[in-house]
């Protein structure tokens, strides 16, 4: 016979009100407030010209074509540091999960005193014993 999960409540009762409460109030807000109508980008905006333009402190109209508006590259600027944070933190993420532990010890390539242990390297297989005599793995 199986039991039916049953819910925990203990604690946590005032944290769920207060959750709730915060939705509630963030709801509230977000369906009152009234957004002005997206400004965009004027008519024949280069916007990848002025990106470089201020990439490489060149006046943009140095480089615009006839008929071709500068776009300020200030706005761009928080995108840019957001997306920076985002994938630096990705990085250090996947740093954090392709290391490999055992025995709650980082285990590297190279790290280990007994050659006959050695780690295979990214060379094709082929593990280098202490004497220089190299190992392919296959029958021998």
């Amino acid at each position: 016979m199986t039991n039916k999960p049953q819910l925990n409540t203990e604690g946590s009762l005032v944290a769920g009100l207060a959750a709730v409460a915060l939705f509630v109030v963030l709801a509230a807000v977000f369906a009152t407030v009234s957004f002005p109508a997206p400004a965009g980008f004027p008519d024949g905006a280069a916007i990848t010209k002025s990106l470089g333009a201020a990439m490489f402190d060149i006046a943009p109209s140095a480089i615009m074509d006839e008929g071709e508006a500068a776009v300020p590259g200030e706005g761009f600027l928080v995108a840019f540091e957001i997306i920076d944070v985002l994938l630096v933190a990705a990085l250090v993420g996947a740093v954090m999960l392709a290391r490999r532990e055992e025995a709650g010890t980082v285990v590297g390539l190279g790290t280990e005193s007994d050659p006959e242990d050695a780690a295979v390297a990214a060379d094709g297989g082929e593990t280098v014993t202490g004497d220089g005599s190299s190992d392919e793995g296959g029958d021998q």
